[in-house]
């Protein structure tokens, strides 16, 4: 049976599954004279090209494919990919990589019968390098890349640009939702030997049959998203040594900006690029910064580096939540909601079975130390509580913490108790579970035991694996924090559910003998609200906080919201920015070189947590503001006041 999806009516685009399309841009005369077969997967490893003399020639062209995104024998997606002449097309683009001062010829051939537009091929590597390519024409464009850096190149078809608002068209840096296939990464090495690193590019497509549709959540619905071209469980699988430096560039091709968080490890900052300009900010030692989760904007790039110090299997992923969740059947259109339960029956088997997207599994091999007899110098519970009222759509959840005797079965924390533990002391925590369906917590952030991590059916301790916790069961954790910061935990089980029902809460971590501050310690976590808003510590109205002119005040931001591509933090006094220090990102304190006064403004996205301290000067009236960014400008999705009062 053949089924048809309209992608933009005006433009006559379709996606076809299943069959051969009769259109894929305007006019079946492209297809019927092109031959459309699966396009590989691009791991990334092998450059493009061939060198005649001192010179990389390379020879590009356009061709209609099936994009398989859930491996070979699966249905996948009809549209246009690049290929070297002669060889077969991939997804993403052929890797361009050469080192600096190296002669580039690049010669496009267009065999559709619509205008092609090239970006990022040139000297400067960014939206301004263009190439126009007439239809069934050929182009030829000759550069000498000057910058060391990692960059992207992309191609349009002229009749999907007209889906694009006419400031995008004009920078050409967002592409149109089915064109970001059509991109590459290209990366310009030092001389001498080429780096030992990986490259993985991140694509995406959004089914447009549906129009804008969003699910129950306000989530865009049918999302797809792939690295180097596919999705997991068919992303690659990397191996690990302890000791080993892992070296990664992360491009994002896309139309929205993907927050990347690394499971139990820190990973360094080395640089981050734009296409917009065709610039990448390669940082000294000293603007080096550690994280667990990073955001990489739309045309954006970062190199990272991380060392693990444990053997276990750990997993790198998207933190908006839709972009790791099981996806809707690729040939089954009607189907808008992401999947929930979707583990083949084993729950035990959920983040292999139950999971999609933009996923990386890492499993690091090395001896395993004896592990010393188990002896908590503290011991927590924390319960998962499911319950509902008439007016809730859908089912809520929250962890709570037993303080005395048992919760109540119909309790619930929403979002879930502030956890304070010390570092270096051994904490037990025992998760009970009480709702009528799995569940699993993440400790995000914290660099814990691969066994105790979350990803059920992933993390293990070398002969087992993280069960599920099932209900009216309950698993005990064992966490000996490293370092004093803020932290996260989360579900990691069917989390388009869980996680937007009430299952997050932070995680403080204070030095020995520390005591909580909550006067001058305060502590901020953007979650998601009802319908589709913003809510900070439980509240989608926050109550003023109250502080006084001369204090120093920490302020611990905590962003765990489930889509939030990437949104601002910041104090104002009326249109202005208040200053405030940084003073740690995800945990990891900053160094002196980065720790500085600045204007009250960070960015924020899913997975990030970020400590400031403020200091207001005068009395008056002060905003913290979670913004993001639209059209129109920065637009504030919820505030809290903050009143200065003269100083005590």
């Amino acid at each position: 049976m053949r089924t048809t999806l309209p992608l933009v009516a005006a433009l006559g685009v379709s996606f076809v599954f299943g069959a051969r399309p009769a259109s894929l841009t305007g006019g079946a005369a492209d297809v019927a004279r092109l031959r459309e077969e699966d396009s590989d997967a691009n791991d990334n490893r092998v450059p493009a090209g061939t060198h005649s003399g001192d010179t990389l020639v390379l020879r590009l062209t356009v061709a209609p494919v099936t994009w398989r995104i859930f491996g070979d024998s699966n249905p996948g997606f009809h549209l246009f990919a690049l290929a070297e002449e002669g060889k077969r097309p991939t997804i993403p683009a052929p890797l361009l990589r050469v080192r600096v001062g190296t002669p580039v010829r690049v010669t496009f051939r267009n065999p559709l019968d619509d205008t092609l537009t090239v970006r990022g091929l040139g000297e400067h590597a960014g939206a301004q390098d263009s190439l126009l390519v007439l239809p069934n024409g050929t182009a030829v464009v000759a550069f000498v890349p000057q910058r060391v850096g990692t960059y992207q190149y992309w191609v349009a078809i002229s009749a999907s640009q007209r889906v694009l608002p006419p400031d995008a068209r004009r920078q050409g840096l967002i592409r149109p939702l089915m064109d970001s296939q059509l991109a590459g990464a290209f990366v310009v090495d030092p001389t001498g030997p080429t780096p030992p690193d990986r490259i993985f590019v991140i694509t995406e497509i959004n089914d447009l049959s549906l129009g804008a549709t969003r699910d129950r959540h306000g989530v865009p619905a049918r999302e797809f998203t792939a690295l180097n071209g596919r999705s997991w469980p068919y992303t690659e699988r990397l191996q690990h040594a302890v000791g080993d430096t892992v070296r990664w560039r992360i491009i994002n091709t896309t139309f929205q900006a993907h927050p990347m968080h690394l499971h139990g490890f820190y990973f360094r900052v080395d640089s981050h690029g734009s296409a917009r300009d065709g610039i990448d900010s390669i940082y000294a030692p000293q603007q080096r910064r550690m994280a667990v989760t990073e955001v990489v904007g739309i045309g954006e790039s970062m190199s990272i580096a991380w060392s693990p110090d444990r053997p276990g299997a750990w997993v790198m992923h998207c933190h908006l939540t839709n972009h790791a969740a099981r996806l809707p059947p690729v040939d089954q259109q009607s189907m808008i909601e992401y999947g929930i339960g979707h583990d083949h029956g084993d729950p035990d088997q959920h983040f292999v079975n139950g999971m999609n997207g933009l996923i990386l599994g890492v499993t690091v091999t090395g001896a395993r130390p004896a592990a010393a007899a188990w002896r908590p110098s503290s011991r927590l519970r924390l319960f998962v509580q499911s319950d509902s009222t008439a007016r809730d759509s859908t089912r809520r959840f929250g962890y709570v913490l037993q303080r005395g005797a048992e919760p109540r079965r119909d309790s619930i924390e929403r979002p879930g108790p502030v956890l304070i533990l010390r570092r270096g002391e051994p904490t037990s925590i025992t998760v009970i579970n009480r709702t009528n369906e799995p569940t699993a917590v993440h400790w995000h952030g914290i660099e814990i035991e691969s066994y105790f991590d979350g990803a059920v059916g992933w993390s293990t301790n070398g002969t087992r694996t993280q069960p599920a916790i099932r209900p009216e069961s309950s698993f005990e954790v064992h966490i000996t924090p490293k370092r004093a910061g803020t932290f996260l935990y989360h579900t990691h089980f069917n989390e388009m559910r869980q996680q937007f029902g009430g299952l997050v809460g932070p995680l403080i971590v204070l030095e020995p003998g520390q005591r909580p501050d909550p006067e001058h310690d305060l502590l901020f976590l953007i979650s998601d609200g009802d319908a589709g808003r913003l809510a900070i510590n439980g509240e989608m109205t926050p109550a003023p906080k109250v502080l006084r002119a001369g204090t120093t005040y920490r302020l611990r931001i905590a962003d765990i919201a489930g889509f939030r591509q990437s949104s601002f933090a910041q104090v104002m006094r009326d249109s202005t920015p208040a200053s405030w220090r940084p003073v740690a990102k995800d945990g990891f304190a900053l160094p002196a070189e980065q720790a500085t006064l600045r204007p009250a403004v960070a960015r924020m996205s899913s997975g990030e947590t970020g400590d400031f301290e403020l200091t207001p000067t005068n009395p008056g009236e002060l905003r913290l503001e979670v913004v993001r960014s639209t059209r129109v400008g920065l637009q504030p999705e919820i505030v809290v006041p903050l009143r200065v009062l003269p100083p005590p």
